[in-house]
């Protein structure tokens, strides 16, 4: 029974899909529907269980198949936000006709189920099965603007990326396997602390299960997905992908490569390599080109929500500088960085969304002189992006400054000055984004956009919560630094 307690949040998203679908299915044309009444309110309900679900600590359920510790539960909140946030933006917008809500909610809900899934998985074929079920859920996200051939490519170009890292993970699993005849990753580290791998075999599993995480993350060499899909795909699903994506990515990274590939140094709260391989240089080198890349990408781009995919792919560069460094310190940031990119990709996207329905277009072109039109929604996005691209004095700088601090400290000097030149670059790319917006003073004829209450309120809302977020980010940091609390050997 208590293992069922412990699992309330995955209950309760399961039981709003049966509810949004059974939904659906009785719908005959009546006015009233509660498609995303019920949407969010099952959210809600699942988001509350999983703060309560904090006081039982630490567990293994399901004959070690699942964790719920305190890494499980922050990513659970996490997806549940995310959902929500999706869902409200999708209501607002154009782009997703009330006809077509349900199903748009329904693979929404069933792609956080997955998530949650993925983010307590112990036993790796569990959570080989949940990303696997959450990218086959992104491409029906990406493709969900059925008359675009832009959004139909995306879908396309996400399910081909998609399948080589499935099949990359799947090969690098069956080796692990093979070698320790175990998919548990603990079992799996005891194996290998009693047996350990010769160094080749060694590398080649980690290549492959690296290059198949990069996927997740859109890092270097696996981003080329990222751009296309983020600029194809329908804004609020572009919303959605921008953050599920990487953080699901993530969430089982740090337990795969934390648990499996690292052991307790002796230093608290820290680890080091496990065996001859230094798999961080890889990872130092990935997250190098992978910020350069991005950035520079960005600065070039004549597309906003483009512009934006490739920022999100510079953002995956600086995630793994807190994985690199194997540090409680550096893990908290990228868990703090991901709180603050949630919110971040959110308000531009759904400020991005609004001007597509205004003018039909993401080219800066087109934006031109959209400050004047909409004075509150232009503002916003430039601080959304500035909060994204880390300068100061947004919550994001202090995300960004931690991560670098971090990797000073830790001898990776190149690697921190590469993150400082890549974000000055990136806040170029957000100066031209700007320049735009503002337009030619000179033009007296404009024409206002309707104001609307509600998405002025949801913007506030959202800089509230990212000011909220930068007043106590000492406790926030702290509050993630006790969600590593999932090593269990």
């Amino acid at each position: 029974m208590t293992e069922f307690l412990l699992i309330l949040p995955e209950i309760f998203l399961a039981l709003t899909l049966a509810l949004v679908v059974a939904g659906e299915i009785t719908y005959h044309g009546e006015d009233l529907r509660l498609i995303t009444i019920t949407a969010i309110l099952g959210l809600g309900a699942a988001f509350v269980q999983t703060l309560i679900t904090y006081q039982y600590g630490a567990t293994q359920l399901f004959e070690h198949t699942l964790s719920i510790d305190g890494l499980s539960l922050f990513f659970k909140l996490i997806f549940i936000l995310l959902a929500g946030l999706s869902i409200f933006i999708a209501m607002n917008t154009k782009e997703v006709p009330r006809s077509r809500q349900a199903e748009y909610v329904a693979l929404v809900l069933a792609s956080a189920l997955g998530m949650c899934l993925a983010a307590s998985s112990a036993d790796l074929l569990l959570a080989f099965l949940s990303l696997q079920f959450t990218n086959v859920l992104a491409y029906f996200l990406a493709g969900y603007g059925k008359r675009s051939i832009l959004s139909a490519e995306a879908a396309v170009k996400y399910m081909i990326f998609s399948a080589v890292a499935g099949a990359l993970l799947l090969y690098g699993l069956a080796i692990l396997f093979a070698h320790t005849q175990s998919l548990n990753i603990y079992e799996i580290h005891r194996a290998l602390v009693a047996h350990p791998l010769p160094r080749e075999v060694m590398l080649v599993v980690f290549m492959l299960t690296f290059l198949s995480f990069s996927f997740q993350f859109g890092a270097f060499p696996m981003y080329l997905w990222a751009p296309d899909v983020l600029e194809g795909s329908p804004t609020p699903a572009a919303a959605f992908l921008s953050i599920s994506s990487r953080a699901v990515g993530f969430a089982v990274a740090l337990r795969f490569f934390v648990v499996v590939f690292a052991q307790p140094a002796l230093t608290g709260g820290q680890w080091q390599v496990l065996g001859a391989l230094d798999w961080t240089q890889v990872v130092a080198w990935v997250a190098g080109l992978t910020m350069i890349t991005g950035s520079l990408l960005a600065f070039r781009q004549n597309s906003a929500k483009r512009m934006v995919g490739c920022l999100v792919v510079a953002e995956s560069g600086y995630l793994l500088m807190g994985l690199l460094v194997l540090d409680e310190v550096g893990i908290a940031a990228l868990l703090y960085n991901l709180v603050i990119q949630l919110f971040a990709l959110m308000g531009t996207f759904y400020v991005l969304s609004f001007f597509f329905d205004e003018v039909g277009s993401d080219r800066l072109e087109d934006l031109r002189g959209m400050l004047r039109r909409a004075v509150p929604e232009a503002i916003c996005l430039v601080l959304f992006l500035l909060c994204l691209v880390g300068l100061p004095p947004t919550p994001g700088f202090i995300g960004k400054f931690t991560l670098i601090g971090v990797a000073i400290r830790h001898q990776w000097p190149l690697l921190a000055m590469t993150a400082v030149a890549t974000m000055a670059l990136s806040s170029v790319a957000v100066a031209r984004l700007a320049y735009h917006l503002v337009g030619d003073f000179r033009k007296t004829e404009v024409t206002p956009a309707a104001p609307q209450v509600h998405r002025r309120m949801f913007l506030g809302g959202l800089i509230s919560v990212m000011l909220v977020v930068g007043v106590f980010a000492e406790f926030l940091l702290d509050w993630t630094g006790k969600s590593l609390g999932f090593i269990l050997w």
